[in-house]
């Protein structure tokens, strides 16, 4: 993969989230977006952490990228806000590469002519009396 300008990340906050996490946050996304294959528009990360006591996972981070027209998302949450933050970047990681490769268009290509088989935009069979 290429080397990529880095980008700012933005970083939100809601609820009570410890000192330090939102530059954390920042850093760990900029360091995964340094190697994406293609241009990255904007990236933000969301960082929740829930005041109720009954939720097991009350650490939530949510990455949502730009990448050149296509958005990547990674979220993912935990105890804590740093092991969410962790698990954050490394589905983000797992979620730029598999994006690399599936930049071409799987559907709307016209079939090949020794297939045989007539479809919406084939032309037009002609049928033997």
């Amino acid at each position: 993969m290429r080397t990529q300008q880095a980008v700012p990340v933005r970083v939100h906050a809601h609820g009570q989230v410890p000192e330090g996490m939102r530059e954390l946050a920042a850093a760990k996304a900029g360091a995964t977006l340094r190697h994406a294959s293609r241009p990255v528009l904007s990236a933000r990360v969301t960082l929740l952490l829930s005041a109720d006591p009954a939720v097991r996972r009350p650490a939530s981070a949510l990455a949502t990228v730009d990448l050149n027209g296509r958005i990547v998302r990674a979220h993912a949450a935990d105890e804590t806000m740093l092991t969410a933050i962790e698990h954050m970047a490394a589905r983000l990681k797992v979620r730029l590469e598999r994006s690399a490769g599936g930049w071409t268009a799987r559907r709307g290509t016209l079939p090949a002519a020794e297939a045989g088989e007539w479809r919406h935009r084939s032309g037009p069979t002609y049928r033997s009396a």
